[in-house]
């Protein structure tokens, strides 16, 4: 028989519906133990940051007018860098 893991090691997928395109990146960002983020770049044109534990949504950028290829979070989470197909990087105020 194989053996169970222990409860705490086991990890629990959270979904994050609101995309409405394939998603080019997925950054995961840990500020501390108690907060951490995910953003995402997707072909939709809007990034979004969400709660990592929870997968609750915190915002979305919107500005971009091509499919969004890349975003990343500096290490504290104040800002978010997305780059886009329309040929733009916008730095955005993250938290």
């Amino acid at each position: 028989s194989t053996p169970t893991p222990p409860t705490s090691s086991r990890q629990i997928p959270i979904v994050c519906p609101g995309h409405t395109r394939p998603l080019a990146e997925l950054q995961f960002t840990s500020i501390s133990a108690d907060e951490s983020y995910l953003l995402s770049a997707c072909h939709d044109k809007t990034p979004m940051l969400r709660n990592a534990k929870s997968g609750d949504w915190i915002g979305s950028f919107c500005g971009h007018k091509g499919a969004v290829w890349s975003a990343k979070l500096d290490p504290m989470g104040y800002l978010a860098a997305t780059a886009s197909g329309d040929f733009s990087v916008k730095v955005w105020d993250a938290i």
